[in-house]
């Protein structure tokens, strides 16, 4: 090929990387504290004022966190709804994101439901997609947020006290269950209600940006569950240099994981499953009609099930007695 063929072959690609840029993901004009989004090398912004930046970053794989095949309208909304949540267990409000796909190919079809629920989850939460990068290779999704924090600190993993109570967001074990259940060699038989519910709490999570608004005033410490709750209380307590108890009856489980789970089974997916991408937060006794107010604000249902206590350990506990930790605490890429 030519020097001139490598020329033209190179402006077609551009092209085409240009027009499917401005067709899917050129939604968001610059504007209020953007002064220059999409479209140029860099975007430049300007951060409310007095104002602390949060920042964060997650990659979704085929293969590892997806399944080939995945609703592409599913991606769009969990690849930004996986950043939003660890925004949420920092008390950050949402700002910007920036977005890296790689593509095998070219798909229309897939591009439109991607940006489309990619859009979508930005649109409610008032923030913008102002750049990213998008190349040919295996499909991968990396999406980089921003916000910011109206309070004076953030929430982290390293504050929790010995009598601090422990409490989660929304229900736990759903996602976890639904990929045993599409795994089930057995080939279960499961009311279509309880599946679908199952199936949207994996692949349309949602992230808990005003519950963690919320409890910045007040909670001592705090982490969004993605990789399952020992792992992640886990990453607490060794942070704040404390142990924990849990009392697995006050886990709270939705109905159609109470249908569905099977002795032993239920509680590893509970404990140790997963993909949640609820909160789990401490805070002092003296918090729970702080708490309750929470709850009234957001809708969100919020549950105590256990406390701090005072060395390195994590405890379970059912109907008083000791349970034993699962044998897999949650997921670990190279473990």
């Amino acid at each position: 090929m030519s020097d001139e063929d490598c020329d033209r072959v190179s402006r077609v690609h551009t092209l085409l990387e240009q027009e499917i840029i401005a067709r899917y993901f050129s939604r968001h004009s610059a504007g209020g504290n953007v002064e220059i989004g999409i479209g140029d090398d860099a975007a430049v912004v300007s951060p409310p004022d007095g104002s602390k930046l949060v920042m964060t970053v997650d990659t979704l794989n085929e293969g590892v966190h997806f399944r080939p095949g995945c609703a592409p309208e599913d991606l769009g909304h969990k690849a930004l709804a996986v950043n939003l949540s660890d925004l949420a267990a920092m008390g950050a409000t949402p700002l910007w994101a920036t977005l890296s796909l790689s593509l095998p190919d070219i798909e229309h079809a897939w591009l439109e439901g991607f940006s489309r629920g990619l859009f979508s989850l930005a649109d409610r939460y008032g923030m913008k997609i102002i750049g990213g990068d998008l190349v040919r290779g295996a499909r991968s999704i990396s999406i980089q947020a921003t916000g910011y924090l109206k309070s004076a600190c953030a929430m982290t993993r390293a504050h929790a006290r010995a009598g601090d109570s422990i409490y989660v967001s929304g229900t736990l074990g759903d996602a976890a269950l639904y990929l045993e259940l599409s795994r089930d060699t057995e080939h279960r038989t499961v009311p279509k209600p309880d599946l679908d519910y199952l199936a949207q709490r994996l692949n349309r999570p949602q992230p808990r940006v005003e519950v963690g608004q919320e409890i910045v005033a007040f909670a001592s410490a705090a982490i969004d569950l993605s990789d399952g709750l020992v792992l992640d209380v886990r990453r607490i307590l060794q942070g704040s240099g404390v142990g924990a108890r849990i009392d697995l009856e006050q886990i709270p489980l939705s109905d159609a994981m109470q249908r569905q789970r099977h002795d032993a089974k239920g509680w590893d997916q509970v404990l140790a499953g997963g993909e949640d991408y609820e909160l789990v937060f401490t805070a002092s006794p003296e918090r729970s009609g702080e708490i309750d107010t929470v709850r009234e604000r957001t809708g969100c249902p919020i549950t105590r099930i256990g406390e701090i206590t005072p060395g390195d350990t994590l405890e379970l506990f059912e109907a008083g007695h000791r349970y034993p930790l699962p044998g897999r605490p949650g997921f670990d890429h190279f473990a």
